[in-house]
């Protein structure tokens, strides 16, 4: 489940920083930053559903709509205690993409 949730809880966070809120609080540049982490949140979410450890069915969707519901969650709490903290890997590597 592990290999399911890191990269969902990077998705998670990088479609969180996209939004306008937490983009502003980061301090991100606007629309280039934007698209690219939407862009990596799609390829972190499709690896992640290639990495649920089960045949192309319907477990392999359960696991990886679990997985992702959870680290959801945790990203949601985090951003609730201190979104500058939490978004600080996304902006380092976004400044030192731009």
């Amino acid at each position: 489940m592990l290999e399911v949730l890191l990269p969902c809880a990077g998705a998670c966070l990088m479609l969180a920083a996209a939004s306008h809120r937490y983009r502003r609080e980061a301090g991100l540049p606007e629309a280039a930053a934007r698209r690219g982490l939407r862009l990596g949140a799609v390829a972190l979410l499709v690896l992640a559903l290639m990495l649920a450890a089960a045949p192309l069915d319907g477990e392999r969707v359960v696991r990886f709509l679990g997985g992702f519901a959870l680290a959801g969650l945790v990203v949601l709490l985090g951003l609730s205690a201190d979104a500058t903290r939490v978004l600080t890997p996304v902006r380092l590597v976004v400044r030192r993409r731009g």
